[in-house]
């Protein structure tokens, strides 16, 4: 009888034994994760920015835990905390709200879309939460003053415009329409070409609208054409600057069609097809991928993750790369920082000047926008594929 009772004794302090050791692990493991929000479009109509921004993200996460992320003189891994926002600014700041609160996230990855970004940036901002979208609008951003922990990837719509201008100088083109998402990134094309044409830069001679939920612009398309314009600009994603390429090839419109860097996605030419093929858009040179030239580091990482991004999934889409860099950026805030404090992150993401696959990023109080100008070229569509176009 003693020496069951030994026995058992010696097989419950085992167990203990054991279950302390994995109640240990386990929290090691735990304080070794930093956990990084990731609000994105899995559904809705943006899914098509959240599918890629997914797969990007897997693969920036896979890269970086290899090495891990180095605080002082522990190594971390990131744990992203993906959440669906449904293409819905309201859904997106209950998203937010739930990572901050009860994930605990030390930053924020996305919205992916202006709208989704927005509706949020209030929240982040008093709640002290670095964040970096991957909308475009200038206004994720700006005032400086009011955006402080707010960051984005995609350059600002005004250089994209910029680009733009400068290629209808080249060509000779003086009069434009243009055709816009109603929302908060097709506002903010319209605001911006209208800057330009107020500036005597080009002459805006009829501008359209269309909504997520609409599958057909002729109508819309047949009054810009009746404009007589020279060039034709459309700020929309996939499937709307799709659908706009189709109508405008239907209605004969003889000039030039031009995008900005929301139909970079691998869905466009796919589904234009042959209408799409000499249309030209203003998108970071990592679209080009192995056609990219140059050795200064940020063709290199464009290049490298082109080639990632390809051989893993089948295919390239424009919308990756934002989402890569909003990670690649968190990450090397927090190392320059030392420090997983939100605030800490934060400055230290102000003062980040960063060769990423997007391009160079040189931020600064003043600063929390995209990429560089010098990081965007002219693509053209040739045999059914986007290639630089000078």
């Amino acid at each position: 009888m003693a020496r069951r009772i030994r026995r058992a004794a010696a097989a419950a302090f085992a167990a203990a034994l054991m279950t302390t050791a994995c109640a240990a692990q386990e929290n090691q493991s735990a304080s070794d994760e930093i956990p990084i929000g990731v609000s994105i479009e899995l559904s809705g109509p943006a899914q098509v920015q959240g599918e890629a921004y997914q797969k990007a993200l897997q693969l920036e996460a896979d890269r970086i835990n290899a090495e891990g992320v180095k605080v002082g003189d522990r190594t971390y891994r990131i744990k992203l905390v993906v959440r669906d926002n449904k293409s819905d600014p309201t859904e997106a700041l209950q998203v937010v709200k739930s990572m901050i609160d009860n994930d605990k996230v030390v930053a924020i990855v996305g919205g992916g879309s202006s709208p989704t970004t927005m509706s949020t940036v209030d929240t982040v901002e008093s709640r002290g939460v670095p964040t970096v979208s991957m909308g475009s609008s200038g206004a994720i951003v700006a005032p400086p003053d009011k955006r402080r922990f707010v960051f984005k990837t995609p350059a600002n719509t005004n250089l994209v415009v910029d680009t733009m201008i400068e290629e209808f100088q080249r060509q000779g083109i003086t009069k434009i329409a243009l055709l816009s998402v109603d929302n908060a990134y097709g506002q903010a094309g319209l605001g911006a070409i209208e800057a330009a044409a107020k500036a005597g830069k080009v002459q805006l001679v009829a501008s359209e609208k269309f909504t997520d939920a609409d599958k057909d612009f002729t109508v819309q398309v047949t009054k810009l054409v009746a404009a007589q314009p020279e060039a034709i600009v459309v700020w929309a994603i996939p499937p709307g600057s799709t659908i706009a390429a189709k109508n405008i090839k239907a209605s004969g419109f003889t000039g030039k069609v031009f995008f900005d860097a929301g139909a970079g996605a691998e869905l466009f030419i796919k589904g234009a097809g042959a209408e799409s093929e000499g249309m030209y858009m203003v998108h970071p040179a990592v679209l080009a991928g192995s056609k990219i030239t140059g050795d200064s580091p940020a063709a290199a990482v464009q290049r490298e993750f082109f080639q990632q991004y390809s051989a893993k999934y089948g295919n390239f889409s424009g919308f990756a790369p934002y989402a890569a860099d909003a990670l690649r950026l968190i990450v090397a805030a927090i190392e320059k920082a030392g420090s997983l404090d939100r605030t800490a992150i934060r400055d230290a993401m102000e003062q980040l000047t960063y060769d990423g696959v997007t391009g160079r990023y040189e931020f600064s109080p003043e600063n929390h926008g995209g990429v560089t100008k010098d990081s965007l070229i002219l693509l053209t569509v040739r045999n059914g594929t986007w290639e630089p176009a000078q």
